[in-house]
């Protein structure tokens, strides 16, 4: 009987050692730390998934997603949350985010989840900050700078629209956004990589599950969008390695695209870009035509 109590006492010893570390964690989990000022006010949701299947929750329509809305009639324009198990802050004031981006590299420094890292490479220019952003963006300027958009691009994407809208209006309908992410993809990967509308088109295939991966849990199990993702990715990459690897090996053609630029840049051997990098690099200036453009302009039509 007394060896019964004791077996009872330290089994409800247990439990109470057990359930206050729970309480703890719990706690920790409401209330992430921080090392410098004040923590904006807000929800982290549940334990291990935070609020990510709110932030994923479709939106029925143009306005500002409910997550957001919800968040911002509740807490400001300032909250905290937690999206695909990582504490972030949520800004939706205009001062402060362009306070934010002129501290770039200073005060603030770029951070991608590992989800981004891992879809676009650790090699790649997400994972950098600082000098290797700085060369990127001034090795980009010359094919997005100032002069060569009021030269070259406007012109070509005036001849680009006013042929798609041609051949939109024989169609019964359309879906706005697609028919626009295809338009800016065809000319942007004939810009970059020189691909005509047919290969540009199955390349683009790879970016559906491509996007779709990019706040996701990393659950690289098959039949979950994580995988596929990673699935696009590489198959996205061996077609740049095997493109990279031919024009490397006929350097004297010239093509007129940007992949020229990056092919001189590799042989001479003095910058800070090498093959797996430039690929990677490739990957993310087709990634930010297809996902960002695409969406401003359909939106902007609406």
């Amino acid at each position: 009987m007394e060896s019964y109590s004791l077996s009872y006492a330290s089994l409800c010893g247990l439990a109470v050692v057990v359930a206050g570390w729970l309480l703890h964690c719990v706690y920790k989990w409401r209330n992430p730390p921080c090392n410098i000022g004040r923590l904006p006010p807000g929800s982290m949701g549940f334990p291990l998934v935070g609020e990510t299947f709110q932030f994923l929750r479709p939106s029925p329509s143009l306005d500002i997603p409910a997550f957001y809305k919800q968040r911002l009639e509740r807490y400001g324009r300032l909250f905290k949350t937690n999206l695909v198990g990582h504490p972030v802050v949520v800004s939706m004031d205009a001062e402060v985010n362009r306070f934010i981006f002129q501290q770039e590299g200073k005060l603030f420094r770029s951070w991608y989840p590992d989800t981004a890292n891992s879809i676009f490479g650790k090699d790649s220019m997400v994972y950098y900050d600082g000098s290797v952003h700085k060369y990127v963006r001034s090795f980009a300027a010359r094919l997005f700078g100032i002069d060569s958009l009021r030269d070259v691009l406007f012109a070509e994407m005036e001849h680009s629209v006013t042929q798609n809208l041609a051949v939109w209006a024989t169609e019964p309908f359309i879906e706005v956004k697609d028919a626009v992410a295809t338009m800016i993809f065809d000319h942007m990967a004939k810009k970059l990589i020189g691909f005509g509308p047919d290969k540009s088109r199955k390349l683009r295939n790879n970016f559906d599950a491509f996007f779709q991966g990019m706040v996701s849990f990393p659950l690289y199990f098959p039949g979950t969008t994580f995988y596929g993702c990673i699935q696009g990715r590489k198959k996205l990459q061996n077609v740049l390695k095997d493109l990279l690897k031919e024009r490397l090996s006929t350097p004297q053609m010239r093509h007129g695209d940007f992949l020229d630029e990056v092919v001189d840049e590799l042989r001479s051997g003095t910058g800070t870009m090498n093959e797996k990098f430039a690929v990677d690099f490739v990957a993310a200036l087709l990634f930010g035509t297809f996902a960002t453009i695409s969406s401003a302009l359909a939106v902007g039509g609406a």
